[in-house]
């Protein structure tokens, strides 16, 4: 019997259902919930003129800062904080593949514990 045929219980309410782990009214609310995390925290970075100088970035980019390629269909340009973290930080443009790939790196190492 496959594993999809057993009930399971919501992360959050413990409602049996099939889904993976949230019933539909739970992962609505959890989803809305951490959209809304996510974005405040960005929210904090993106002050001043960033949203100028990012565009400006994006408008003029020829080669991505972190693999050194010029443009690849299907993977937008981005304006990566040089600095991490840091929201006066230089923007550098960078594919979004890219900078996708920095900050899970990042993230990794600072879980490791690792500098």
């Amino acid at each position: 019997m496959s594993p999809h045929h057993f009930r399971k219980p919501c992360l959050e309410c413990g409602v049996l259902m099939r889904n993976p782990s949230r019933c539909d009214d739970c992962a609505a609310l959890y989803a809305r919930t951490t959209d809304h995390q996510r974005d405040k925290g960005k929210r904090s970075l993106y002050k001043g003129n960033y949203r100028v100088r990012a565009k400006q970035i994006r408008d003029t980019a020829e080669q991505c800062w972190l693999c050194g390629q010029g443009a690849i269909p299907g993977d937008p340009w981005q304006a990566d904080h040089v600095t991490p973290d840091d929201p006066d930080s230089l923007l550098a443009p960078a594919h979004r593949s890219c900078n996708i790939r920095r900050a899970l790196e990042l993230r990794n190492k600072s879980k490791d514990g690792r500098n």
